[in-house]
């Protein structure tokens, strides 16, 4: 939690909304984010940047901390929990999370959303990218289009990263490091077990 309010804080700092940094107040419109974790998903993606972000309860002109209403978590879209229903219309390789911050008192929705990879981010289907601080369909802006795309392609799947902004106790939490290190172990092992039986060999030889 501690390093989400840090987070937070250098995000505040840019001074004005970015094509991967969106700054609202109170504005929860499930249409709206849709289209713009497709948005941010891929214009980070362009930008060369692992992640964008949606932040709530922060003033769009000054960036102070001004609290929002609600809790993204618990947030619903008729009968249907808000995730649930964003997942549900956004394309699979859509990869964002929910957090609720508590800071100077004050909650601050979170929305950390991972760059598109190995195709754009689409919601219902259409893709959108976000020109300047707007949200605009991608397939208005052939060029940025173009560009996009050829990130994509170049983006190797080994250099892409699996989660960001872990500490080291979660980045282990989600690694089978038991294996990782059973699997050294073994080798270490084995290079031990040729160099004594060349050893002995050469003992024996003597």
């Amino acid at each position: 939690m501690a390093d989400l309010k840090k987070l937070i804080d250098e995000l505040r700092k840019y001074p004005v909304e970015t094509q991967w940094l969106e700054f609202k107040h109170n504005n929860y419109t499930p249409e709206m984010i849709g289209q713009d974790i497709s948005a941010l998903a891929n214009s980070a993606a362009l930008y060369d940047r692992e992640c964008a972000y949606m932040i709530w309860g922060i003033d769009d002109v000054t960036h102070d901390i001004v609290g929002t209403e609600h809790n993204l978590q618990t947030l619903k879209k008729g009968n249907q929990e808000l995730e649930n229903w964003l997942r549900s219309l956004l394309s699979k390789n859509a990869d964002f999370e929910f957090h609720s911050v508590k800071t100077n008192n004050k909650t601050v929705g979170l929305l950390i959303i991972h760059k598109a990879a190995n195709q754009t981010v689409t919601f219902e289907k259409v893709a959108y990218i976000r020109v300047g601080s707007y949200t605009k369909k991608l397939s208005d802006f052939p060029i940025l289009e173009a560009q996009l795309w050829s990130k994509m392609r170049d983006l190797k799947f080994e250099e892409q990263y699996a989660k960001s902004d872990l500490d080291l106790i979660e980045a282990l939490s989600l690694l089978n490091h038991t294996s990782y290190f059973d699997l050294a172990a073994a080798r270490r092992c084995g290079r031990n077990c040729t160099l004594s039986a060349a050893g002995s060999n050469s003992r024996k030889a003597g």
